[in-house]
């Protein structure tokens, strides 16, 4: 439900910074820099869910946390990632009009 939303809003902001003339780079850089740091929000929300239930085991508690640790580095991952791929995409050289398909 929410890939399906996500895809028609970047589609939208997409054209729509498209028709006052950002370069396609420079749009899907913007919107990679958007969702990384709804990712970024993500990891942080998660990071402070450090509160072990109450009477858990010590075991238990120590699963929890290295699980809210193994989640918030993916996250972070997936952010960082997100980024880069953009940077990269940002950088290489629009084709001429003529050339669009």
């Amino acid at each position: 439900m929410h890939a399906e939303a996500a895809a028609s809003a970047r589609r939208l902001v997409s054209d729509l910074l498209a028709a006052v003339g950002a370069r396609p780079g420079e749009v899907q850089h913007l919107l990679a820099v958007i969702e990384a740091g709804a990712v970024e929000g993500a990891h942080a929300e998660v990071a402070e869910d450090t509160q072990v239930p109450a009477s858990s085991s010590d075991e238990f508690g120590e699963g929890w946390l290295g699980a809210v640790q193994a989640v918030t580095s993916r996250l972070t991952h997936i952010a960082d990632r997100t980024v880069r791929q953009a940077r990269v995409a940002a950088a290489e050289p629009e084709p001429p009009p003529w050339c669009v398909t």
